[in-house]
């Protein structure tokens, strides 16, 4: 062979080995290796979502609370039955007397009166049967019992009124216990008998004329003698 046809030899080969992956397969036209099988990769996350955007939260201000429908100053039915003890004193407990009153109705007194002292008054001291009824004591049906000591002052008669808000869930309850549990009114008290006086020290007794000591006699006048 000639040294022409050596040298074309070897650059035929060259140009066979360059064309070659080196592991002896051959590219496509695309210059891309054909693959198949699952990807591995992750997925890339989308931009859009949607679970909902996160609001700013802030502490929710505290409501200022509603004051309910009442009737103020209200004259409060009152019953019951007042019993003087021999000392002309009573332990006595105010009584409801309007009727079961409706769910969402609550009452509390304010002021406890008695229209003529001068027949029966408050006492003083506290009653050993229950609390004292003071100032906001709850009155009305289903509550509980309050005593006021009572205390004779003459004989006569006497009206105790109870005063008192009636507080109630709507407008429309309270119209109703206006005009149908408020009409009753106080409670008349009466006193026949005298009042009982304090004991006083009993005087000591003078004596009677008959237990009077006698006068101390005097000495008889002694006979005169005569001279003669």
């Amino acid at each position: 062979m000639s040294r022409w046809g050596k040298a074309s030899t070897i650059l035929l080969v060259l140009c066979l080995a360059g064309c070659s992956d080196g592991s002896g397969n051959s590219t496509d036209d695309a210059g891309g290796d054909q693959t198949g099988g699952d990807s591995t990769s992750a997925p890339v996350a989308s931009d859009s979502t949607d679970e909902p955007s996160i609001e700013p939260t802030e502490a929710e201000r505290p409501q200022t609370p509603q004051s309910k429908p009442a009737i103020k100053n209200a004259k409060l039915p009152v019953g019951g039955q007042v019993e003087f003890d021999d000392k002309g004193r009573s332990c006595f407990a105010p009584g409801w007397n309007g009727g079961e009153l409706p769910s969402g109705v609550q009452i509390k007194v304010l002021r406890y009166e008695l229209t003529n002292p001068s027949v029966v008054r408050f006492g003083s001291g506290s009653c050993p049967d229950g609390p004292a009824c003071v100032e906001g004591s709850e009155f009305g049906s289903g509550a509980s019992s309050c005593y006021l000591v009572l205390e004779k002052a003459g004989p006569g008669s006497t009206v105790l009124n109870l005063f008192g808000d009636v507080t109630c869930e709507t407008e429309a309850l309270c119209s109703k216990v206006d005009s149908e549990y408020l009409q009753a009114g106080g409670l008349t008290i009466t006193v026949d008998g005298g009042v009982v006086p304090e004991e006083s020290p009993t005087p000591e007794e003078s004596p009677s004329p008959e237990e009077s000591p006698s006068p101390e006699e005097s000495p008889a006048p002694s006979p005169t003698g005569s001279d003669g």
